[in-house]
């Protein structure tokens, strides 16, 4: 018995770290997945203020008894912090989930992707121009191949799709995922400012208090959809995004991007639109056409440029 019990530790040892990291990332882009297709399925039924205070609420709820005594010994690290931590709720948690949840309500799924997807480029870019690290041409070729991957994920490499979305225009849907993507891409370079004596779980339900007092008003000024009603199906979904989404996703987001860097870990949102194909074919039997494979194809190769080598972004 001591025997079989054992046996899983020297496995899991055996992973490097910047491994262990790449799967936390990769957990965390598939369990955000999901998010987007809930928050598309919940517009007609609760406004994306509401949505976001009730989700996160219940995310500290789940979390307090776990993170609360060890937030308690850290209070002189939380207090010292404080600015840091009202950053990290309000662009991360506070404004750039209720911007998804609004995009969402005016914009699909697919177009809400395709925006997020500029996200790795925009992380590359914000970290060189805040004085971080400087991306070489290889790494800069492997975001734009991600890009490209996750482009032919989103629209199914049809070319009248793509010349679809462009005649739109700008819709406000997209607009709001734009202004997402600038509020996420601040929230990961924040966290590289985390500084070792506060653990990540600590930190993130620090920054969610400062989150819901900003969600507060936003929620009494904002408009209603309808009486809100909790069905089964709503707190369901509430659940999974509380639960999987929230206080999952941002542990393993977290981790990944403290051991391989803002720059590094952007990478991996690419894995949402391949993920979301392959959740599409699981869960509503979608089909996945053959450009797609190429799609995914180029998604993994960029991530693994960008990721080849630890020194591959340069100081300067």
């Amino acid at each position: 018995m001591s025997a079989i019990a054992t046996t899983p530790r020297p496995v899991v040892r055996a992973l490097s770290a910047d491994t262990r990291a790449a799967l936390a990332l990769a957990g965390a882009a598939l369990l955000w997945s999901g998010n987007f297709i809930a928050g598309r399925a919940l517009r007609h039924d609760i406004d994306p203020a509401t949505l976001n205070l009730l989700r996160w609420t219940l995310c500290l709820l789940i979390f307090l008894p776990w993170v609360g005594p060890k937030a308690w010994r850290c209070r002189q690290i939380v207090l010292r912090e404080w600015r840091l931590l009202c950053a990290l709720g309000a662009s991360g948690i506070a404004a750039f989930h209720s911007l998804v949840y609004l995009a969402l309500a005016s914009t699909t799924a697919v177009n809400a992707l395709l925006m997020l997807s500029l996200t790795p480029a925009a992380i590359l870019l914000g970290a060189a121009l805040t004085g971080g690290r400087r991306p070489s041409t290889v790494q800069w070729a492997g975001t734009l191949l991600s890009l490209a991957g996750a482009g032919i994920l989103v629209t199914r490499g049809s070319l009248a799709a793509v010349a679809g979305l462009a005649g739109l225009g700008p819709v406000a849907g997209d607009l709001w995922m734009l202004l997402a993507v600038l509020l996420w891409t601040v929230y990961s370079l924040l966290l590289r400012r985390r500084p070792v004596d506060l653990p990540a779980d600590v930190a993130l339900a620090a920054s969610i208090v400062p989150a819901l007092l900003l969600l507060l008003p936003a929620v009494m000024l904002a408009p209603t959809v309808g009486p809100l009603v909790l069905t089964p199906r709503m707190l369901g979904a509430l659940v999974y995004i509380a639960l999987f989404a929230s206080l999952l996703g941002f542990l393993l987001w977290s981790y990944g991007v403290s051991t391989l860097g803002p720059e590094r870990a952007g990478q991996f949102v690419h894995l949402m639109p391949l993920f979301g194909a392959a959740l599409a074919l699981l869960l509503l039997g979608e089909s996945i056409v053959p450009v797609q494979w190429i799609g995914a194809l180029c998604v993994l190769v960029g991530i693994a440029l960008v990721n080849r080598q630890r020194n591959g972004l340069s100081k300067d």
